[in-house]
């Protein structure tokens, strides 16, 4: 049977444990719950409709934060977005410069912070990423931003607005110039039909379309294999004249050449004559004749050469008068 005084340390007992034990998981729990983060602060020039405090900032689809506070910027026209980023998330991603609390996301030239959206609920979260700096240079603010500032870029959905806008007040332009295309194309049809254009086209097809057949018939009556067979016959008989006028050609001059053997001739005849001068006029009217013969063979040699045909067509009617 138990005391009275072990009731009271009993119940002591419990009361201390549970108070440690509420102590101890309020500790831990708070120290797990505590994260190391870093701000970053970006201005839209858009309206953030669905975007809240809480909402997810996402680096190329990776979340590494969320959004602290929702605010307008000193100029009242753009929209002050904060967001804090994990520590420990930028370090396993790589993306962490320096240590602790001065821990910071490296920010590029193209790094830019986008408001984007998610599926047909309409989440608004904050997308970074890298941009074409070009399309998306970084906006010049009228006032002073923070220090850890990432430029925004537009959103798709403004974007895709601004292009609306742009096109719709286009359209007055665009209907006025083609109005003015439009009553071109009117004058010319004009012009075509008052000079009967088509009627003069279709008589020109048809008689191209007339010359061709005929062409077609012209070249069918062609006897191609005739033709040939005679222009081959015709350089077979070419050929039979050069040989003939080679032969020509050699016969007169050449070492055995007509020419050749008069000058032979001619030359034995006159150192016979230098050993016989007791032959004197009827050696000398001999040589005569022998040098008009040498003369004329020349003569037939050099008419040859300049007119090879002659022994084909006979003399020129020059020569025979």
């Amino acid at each position: 049977m138990s005391t009275p005084t072990n009731h009271w340390k009993l119940g002591l007992f419990v009361i201390v444990g549970t108070t440690l034990t509420l102590t101890a998981a309020a500790f831990f729990g708070t120290r797990s719950l505590r994260k190391e983060t870093v701000d970053y602060t970006s201005y839209f020039d858009e309206s953030v409709t669905g975007l809240e405090v809480g909402s997810p900032v996402k680096f190329r689809g990776v979340t590494i934060g969320n959004v602290s506070s929702i605010d307008l910027a000193p100029d009242r026209r753009h929209v002050q977005i904060s967001y804090e980023l994990g520590v420990s998330v930028l370090g396993r991603l790589g993306l962490a410069a320096g240590h602790g609390q001065h821990t910071t996301l490296p920010a590029p030239p193209d790094l830019r912070a986008q408001l984007g959206s998610t599926g047909v609920t309409g989440v608004k979260y904050i997308l970074i990423d890298f941009f074409d700096i070009k399309a998306n240079p970084a906006p010049h603010l009228p006032f002073a931003v923070a220090k850890n500032c990432i430029p925004a870029a537009p959103s798709t959905l403004k974007s895709l607005e601004d292009s609306v806008v742009k096109a719709v007040d286009e359209f007055p332009k665009l209907a006025a110039d083609l109005g003015r295309v439009l009553e071109h194309i009117n004058h010319l049809l004009s012009d075509v039909d008052e000079q009967h254009l088509p009627a003069k086209m279709t008589g020109v097809l048809a008689n191209a379309d007339r010359t061709l057949n005929l062409l077609q018939t012209k070249l069918g009556q062609v006897k191609a294999k005739e033709l040939s067979s005679e222009a081959q016959a015709a350089i077979a008989h070419l050929n039979v004249v050069m040989s003939k006028l080679q032969n020509v050609a050699e016969r007169v001059d050449g070492e055995r050449g007509v020419l050749t053997s008069v000058q032979r001739a001619s030359d034995g005849i006159g150192d016979v004559a230098a050993g016989a001068r007791g032959f004197g006029p009827e050696l000398s009217e001999t040589m005569r004749d022998l040098r008009e013969a040498a003369d004329s063979v020349r003569q037939l040699a050099d008419t040859l050469e300049l007119d090879s045909d002659m022994l084909v067509k006979g003399r020129s009617q020059a020569v025979r008068r």
